[in-house]
């Protein structure tokens, strides 16, 4: 019994040892195949085509090509929750934003998946802020003139939104509170048939992101950006902090993840990847007319940022009575 026993302990070892081996050998030489990056988001949009370009620079980077999926569905919600459950072996990756990161976390309950326990961030790649902006024949040419209108005219100014709950709803019920106005939200599925609304004069305003063709066409005018810093598209165009209504100041933010529980030896070298794609200065010549500017948060400071996201927005949709549709 004794020698058996001995025996037995001897081949765990053994493949203990077999097992780490072959796990250091996968470690070693990844990436060895395709690597598939999930982007909750439709083909076409801005989240897309950033996840696009950083696949193609990835690709050089790391010898390998990357695969876009795109998988849609309840907000970018099933996309991300697939995601948290693949396997973590460095073979699928997230991109995600702070709208799946941290403002449905505040929003939804039950959700799917838990941003700061499912996930490991790579880094943050870029940021972004919405433009409000109003169909050019409304009878005001500035902010002030906005809400002024919308005090004399309770919801009857109306804002576009990509969907009740989404970001950019987020932004216009921020900003209403913040100046104190009341205005009607109405919803449509997806940013590009809401600026589509105000062009077209069925919707009286709106908070995007593309918008630089539609301004510089007159079909619309910029008011203010919701970001802390001006836009560089719209160097003229003040921030809501700068017109008085700080408190609506709300900046967005895309990252890269990969599921937790992904290889320390894997994580290291994507998340050095990402330093190296923050790097490329030919990055933002690339996304900067569609209000996506490169900026790089190392892994630790995505997270920080992420609770405190989860915070501000929690805050923001009890005060604001704001729920997801």
């Amino acid at each position: 019994m004794h020698i058996k026993s001995v025996l037995t302990d001897a081949l765990a070892l053994t493949s203990c040892f077999l097992g780490l081996a072959t796990a250091e050998a996968a470690t070693t030489d990844y990436p060895s195949r395709p690597i598939k990056l999930v982007v909750p988001a439709s083909a076409g949009s801005s989240a897309d085509l950033a996840a696009r370009i950083l696949a193609k620079k990835l690709s050089t980077i790391l010898g390998q090509s990357l695969v876009i999926e795109n998988k849609v569905g309840a907000g970018g919600r099933i996309g991300t929750a697939d995601a948290a459950r693949a396997t973590p072996d460095g073979y699928t990756l997230f991109y995600g934003t702070s709208i799946t990161q941290a403002l449905y976390p505040a929003l939804v309950r039950p959700l799917p998946y838990d941003p700061l326990r499912d996930f490991v961030p790579l880094g943050q790649t870029f940021w972004f802020a919405t433009m409000i902006v109003c169909n050019s024949q409304m009878p005001f040419t500035d902010l002030k003139g906005l809400v002024d209108f919308a005090r004399d005219n309770p919801e009857k100014l109306s804002f576009a939104n990509s969907g009740l709950g989404g970001g950019n709803h987020f932004s216009n019920a921020l900003f209403a509170k913040a100046a104190n106005i009341t205005i009607q939200h109405i919803p449509f599925r997806g940013n590009a048939p809401g600026i589509q609304a105000v062009v077209g004069n069925f919707v009286n305003c709106s908070s995007q992101t593309e918008v630089k063709s539609f301004v510089e066409g007159g079909q619309i005018r910029a008011y203010a950006t919701t970001g802390k810093d001006r836009d560089p598209r719209f160097p003229d165009v003040p921030t809501l902090g700068e017109a008085g209504f700080p408190a609506a100041t709300t900046t967005w933010w895309h990252a890269l993840y990969a599921p937790n529980g992904t290889p320390a030896a894997v994580v290291e070298k994507l998340q050095e990847a990402v330093r190296e794609f923050s790097r490329d200065p030919n990055v933002g010549t690339q996304t900067s007319e569609i209000g996506l500017f490169p900026q790089y948060l190392g892994p630790e400071e995505v997270a920080q940022r992420t609770k405190d996201d989860i915070e501000l927005f929690g805050k923001v949709a009890r005060e604001s009575d704001l729920r997801l549709d």
